[in-house]
C-alpha cells in the first residue's frame, strides 16, 4: 500500500519527539565545594529527581527539570549541615526544594551540549547555562557537567555570613545523571 504524498509530507513535517528518560537515583550525584576559611569543604545533596527527555536528534524537544531536595544536604559535619539549612543560608523550612528547569539545548561538538535553563534557590530565580557532557549507550544515558555560582545571587548566607570573609562567594556545582531509556 502507497501512502497519499500529502499524507507523508505531514509525517516528515511533524518535529521529532525527545525520549524519556528515568534517573537511577542510587547511581546519580550532585555534589558541591565551596571555601570556609580558605579550606575547600565538599559535601553533596542525596536526594534529588530530574524528569528527563532528550534525543541528540531532537534538541528543540528536549527538556529537564530537576527538585533538589535542600534538607538531604551532606558534608560530613552535621553541625555545618544544620547550619547550610537554616535561615541565614538555604532558609529549609521555608524553601525545602531548589529546582532548575530547562530553556534549551545546544549542542556544542560531540557529546557536549550547553543546557540553558531557570535554577530557583530560596524562591530567587537566575537564567544559568550548565555545559554538559551526555554519553548514550542503548538504553542507558550519562550526563554530567559542571556550574559555579555566586552563593550571594540567591540570598544564600545572609546576614554575618554574606562578605566572603569565612565563606567564599563562589560554589562550584558537580552533577553526574545515570538514566535509563522509559
Amino acid at each position: 500500500m502507497r501512502l497519499p504524498v500529502a499524507l507523508l509530507i505531514c509525517l516528515t513535517a511533524l518535529p521529532a519527539a525527545a525520549r524519556d528518560w528515568r534517573m537511577i537515583e542510587e547511581e546519580s550525584s550532585l555534589a558541591f565545594t565551596f571555601r570556609q576559611m580558605g579550606s575547600a569543604v565538599t559535601g553533596s545533596f542525596e536526594a534529588f529527581t530530574a524528569d528527563i527527555s532528550f534525543d541528540p536528534a531532537a534538541l528543540d524537544a528536549a527538556s529537564v527539570e530537576a527538585v533538589i531536595e535542600i534538607p538531604s544536604v551532606d558534608t560530613g559535619n552535621t553541625e555545618r549541615d544544620a547550619g547550610i539549612e537554616g535561615a541565614d543560608w538555604f532558609d529549609s523550612a521555608t524553601y525545602p526544594t531548589a529546582r532548575f528547569v530547562s530553556t534549551g539545548f545546544t549542542a556544542t561538538g560531540g557529546d557536549g551540549y550547553d543546557v540553558a535553563g531557570e535554577l530557583t534557590i530560596r524562591d530567587v530565580t537566575e537564567p544559568v547555562v550548565l555545559p554538559m557532557t551526555i554519553t548514550i549507550d542503548g538504553d542507558r544515558a550519562v550526563a554530567t557537567g559542571t556550574l559555579e555560582l555566586d552563593r550571594t545571587t540567591f540570598g544564600v548566607g545572609q546576614g554575618d555570613w554574606a562578605s566572603a570573609t569565612a565563606v567564599g562567594h563562589e560554589v562550584l556545582l558537580e552533577l553526574e545523571v545515570v538514566a535509563t531509556a522509559d
